[in-house]
Order: C-alpha cells, then structure tokens, then sequence
C-alpha cells in the first residue's frame, strides 16, 4: 500500500540555493605568470569571486518572500584558510541581512597536507589550507549545526528542523563511502543507516523532507555520465533508489556547476529528482528558488541569474553574457587544441572534469577529430546525410558555411547552462542526427561497440542527441509533481510516455562507407608497394652499374 506524501498539511516553503561559491581571498595572490597561468585553465571566476558573490547576496536580499539559504559545499576555492576567514564574514553579514544561512563543506574546501596553491610574484606558493576536513564542521557551526536535532558527526551531516511540517537533511557526502578502504564521496554504511532512521522519524511526525548534497546523484546527459563519472556520487545508482523508496523525493547537488534538473524512477515505481545547481562565480552564473509544496503535491523550481556585478570589468556586457564569453573562449581553445596541442588540452580538460591523462591515452583518436572538426562547416554534413536528414539544398542555404566547431561550442555551453533549443524540428537538430546515424551505421556495419571505448554508451548518437534539446524538466524553471511512496511498481501508477516521432532516417550508408574504407587502403597499400618496387628496382640497378664497372675499373 502506498505511503501519503507527508507534509500534505503544509504551508508552502520557499528556499533560496546557492552551490559552489569558491570564494578566493585575494591574499593569495592576483598576479604574475603563475597565477595568470592557473587563471587561464580555470572556468571560473578567481580573483574577483568577492565581487561576484557580493552581488549574488545582494540579490538573495532583495527577495523578502524567503530567509531561507542552503549552501550546498565548495564555499573556498581550494580550502585556504584566508579564503575561509573571509568567506565566513561575508556569510555572518548574510545573516546580519536576515537570512537564515545554512551549509555543508565539500571537496574544495581542504587539502591534505594543510597546503595549496599560491602566487608570489611570477612563482607558485604553498599557502596554508584546512587539512583536517573535521575541522570545517567547528568553522562552520554556526550556519547550520548549532540548530541540529540529529547530527552524523563523521559525516558532517545534520538535520534541522527547517520550518514548521520541514525538515532539512544536509547530507555532507564528501570522502565518506569507504569500502575497503577506499576513499571517495558518498554514504557509509553508518552513515545510511543514521539517514533512513531519520527518514523513518520524519515520516512518523508527517514533516514534508528538503535535503542538499554536494555530489550529483543524477548525471545531467549521457555523455556526462561517461566522461565525469568521476564527479557522480559514487554508488549514485543505488543510493538514489534507496532514497526514493524509502520516501525522499529530491536532491539539491552541485559540483559539477552545471545547471540541471533530472529524473529517474525506481524498479518500484517512485520518482526522484536531482536538482543540480551551477556555480554562481561560473558559467551559468546562477541561484535558485524553490518553493516546496507538499499539499499541492508539486515543487516550483525558478532562476536568479547573476547579470549585474559592481567593480567587475566585464566589457560593458552583462555578466552572465561575460561568463559565456570567457567560457565560450575557453571552450573554443579546448577545439583548437584538440587537433593542434595534445599536452595543453591535457592541462584544460580537468576544469570540465575531464581527467588530462585519459585525454593523452586517448590522443591517437582526439587528434585527428580535432582537425577534422576545425575544417567541417554544415555544408559538408548535409552532403554525407542528406538523405538521412530529409533536408533540401535551399533548406541549409542560410546555415551551409556555418562551422561545425562553433555548434558544437554551443552545445557545450548548453551542456552547463541547460535547456539546449535544438529540438527535433530544427535543421540543426536533423543534420546532427542524421551524421549520427551514418557513424553508427558504419559502427554496426564493422560489428564496434561504442561502448568498447566509453562505458556505458550504446550508440553514438544516444550520447550527442540529448546535448541537442531537452526533452524533459526545463532546467531553468518548472513544476514538478510530486508523488507517494509506492511499496512496489504494480501499485504505481503508470506515467504515459511522450509519442516520439524521428524525422531522421535510419542510415544504411556502414557497408558503403565500409567498401570505400576497404578500396582506400587497397589503393594505399598498392601506392606503398608501387613505391618499394621503385625503390627495389632503383637499388638493383645502381648496383648492377656498380657490378658492370667494376672489371673497368680493375
């Protein structure tokens, strides 16, 4: 028998989130070749994050329907303890302001050894760095542990009672799944059992639970979920399931600064959401709203976008419109290198959490791509898939010289600003999906599972399509219904799936490009062997005018 939604007598609650600050205390150095060299790598905003921040703060202060601010970890950029100081004062000033302020730490925020990166003069420095991630808990205290009613003390996790019929879960997921030994984000088995007793306990006392991480527990593409498996949660796949049966609905994450939301359901029947966040200091440079309502069933999810920073030069442009050119930038270089410089690619994928190692493993692939990419305009899409893609000369006329490159930029840009507009009906969305399915074809043809290079991918395009448009929740702003906790997927209701009709054909072009594959490298291999019989028959004769003169010699 399904459980009631608890909370179902509630007045609707409003919150304010805000993730991954990586607040940098200018003591730490603004300037020289090694900090314009970090600068360059970085996503984000570094030396002018006060700025940043202060205005986001503004902002939260200007909405009075609310008092309520979740932080949900990275509050420093890399755990400095002047970054802290300061950081930390500026969230006493929120509270001064009204706001009732509360936070979990996260990886960003220490650093073993006590030390980490600072700039003096043109050289790197060590400068001192919270070590011991315990120590957060006591720097932290006043935002949120002072008004615990259950804390998890070797997480760093604790529950507040947030308003009346609300409870928060700051659920601090930082280096604490352990299994034999290892060390990564996530739930220990004590940890999990402390969160379903205090589940249990908030269900039996009908209080309607708002909980924050740091990890996403939800990858925001499948392509995400491949190339930053890394930044999930780890044991995501199961701890979200355990969740949502046990009757929790939804997540608040960061880290990843991408702003999404996205769903699953369980095997029995009940739906969890994780609404991710990005980086307010990052691109998008963004907050949310949401107003949690229990008796409506639903959960009103809005933006605040950062667009105005006082004392920030941002070119005259609007700072979210900033951010996307700085990102945009960056991005652009990350093409460039792709086909040109192998070694700074490396040094840049990491700030999109793409490790540089598996970059270099992958070079013998990357490289060629990446010229290949730099060259491709739509025009020569559309003449490998026209077919496929139903489209006309005249219908690409206005797009044909267009490069490739710059939309896949784009794509890119909306993998972390969310909401990508190439929906099934655009000429973008057909002539992408349609060289998809000429590369697949080819895969199918050649019997090569995709999945042989990345985990978990079943074709090419499944990867690359939700990259075009979003077919789900709009990440910015939506409503999401909310459900009761179902005991197994017979009581669940069924939820009617979206008819999809592809206006792209399936390619049938694999043997094809299979057969010219086959007849290039015969014509190669013949060319080589031409080239030896050359080279042989040039040494056969040198040396028989060599034999021939030698008796005229002697």
């Amino acid at each position: 028998m399904a459980k009631k939604l608890s909370g179902s007598q509630n007045q609707p609650l409003k919150i304010q989130v805000i993730t991954d600050t990586h607040y940098y205390s200018r003591k730490v150095g603004t300037s020289g070749k090694a900090y314009e060299k970090a600068e360059s790598k970085s996503q984000i905003v570094i030396k002018d994050s006060d700025l940043v921040i202060k205005a986001g703060f503004d902002l939260l202060c200007q909405d009075d329907s609310t008092d309520i601010v979740l932080l949900s970890g990275d509050t420093t950029h890399n755990g400095e303890l002047d970054s802290h100081a300061e950081f930390i004062e500026m969230l006493r000033d929120l509270k001064k302001r009204g706001k009732r302020v509360y936070v979990i730490t996260a990886t960003h925020d220490f650093r073993d050894g006590g030390v980490t990166d600072g700039y003096v003069g043109d050289e790197a420095v060590k400068v001192p760095a919270v070590e011991d991630r315990h120590d957060l808990w006591d720097m932290y205290y006043e935002f949120g542990p002072n008004e615990a009613i259950s804390t998890h003390k070797e997480s760093m996790s604790y529950v507040v009672q947030l308003a009346p019929g609300y409870r928060l879960f700051a659920l601090n997921d930082d280096t604490n799944y352990k299994p034999e030994g290892e060390r990564g984000s996530g739930f220990s088995d004590d940890c999990m059992q402390w969160i379903l007793e205090q589940l249990k306990d908030a269900q039996e006392h009908d209080q309607y639970v708002i909980a924050m991480t740091h990890h996403p527990m939800i990858a925001p593409s499948p392509f995400y979920a491949i190339i930053g498996k890394g930044d999930m949660q780890r044991n995501h796949e199961t701890t979200r399931e355990t969740f949502a049966d046990a009757g929790l609905h939804c997540m608040l994450t960061g880290h990843t600064h991408v702003h999404n939301i996205s769903s699953i359901v369980t095997k029995k029947g009940n739906v969890f959401y994780d609404i991710a966040c990005g980086a307010m200091i990052g691109c998008p440079p963004v907050m949310r709203t949401i107003t949690f309502d229990p008796a409506h069933a639903k959960i009103d999810v809005d933006t605040t976008v950062i667009k105005e920073v006082p004392g920030l030069d941002t070119g005259g442009k609007p700072f979210d419109e900033y951010m996307k050119s700085f990102f945009f930038g960056m991005i652009s270089e990350v093409i460039w290198a792709m086909g040109n410089d192998i070694d700074r690619l490396a040094e840049m994928t990491p700030a999109f959490s793409i490790p540089g190692e598996k970059v270099k493993k992958l070079a013998w692939i990357i490289k060629p791509i990446g010229k290949f990419l730099n060259k491709l305009t739509f025009k020569k899409i559309w003449k490998i898939c026209k077919k496929e893609s139903g489209l006309t000369k005249a219908d690409i006329a206005d797009i044909a010289d267009h490069k490739v490159v710059d939309f896949i930029l784009e794509l890119v840009q909306n993998l972390y600003c969310g909401d990508s507009p190439y929906g099934p009906e655009t000429r973008e969305y057909k002539l992408t999906c349609a060289c998809l399915n000429v590369i697949d074809s080819f895969l199918n043809t050649i019997h090569f599972s995709i999945g042989k290079i990345l985990k978990g991918a079943t074709s090419v395009r499944s990867l690359v399509e939700p990259l075009l448009w979003n077919p789900g929740f709009c990440d910015a702003k939506d409503t999401l219904p909310l459900y009761p906790t179902y005991e197994s997927a017979q009581e669940a209701p069924k939820r009617e799936e979206k008819e999809f009709n592809d206006p792209v054909k399936k390619s049938k072009k694999g043997p094809l490009i299979l057969l010219i594959l086959i007849l290039a490298v015969i014509l190669l291999l013949a060319v080589v062997v031409g080239i030896l019989a050359l080279v042989v028959w040039a040494i056969v004769a040198i040396v028989g005018a060599v034999t021939a003169s030698l008796p005229l010699l002697l």
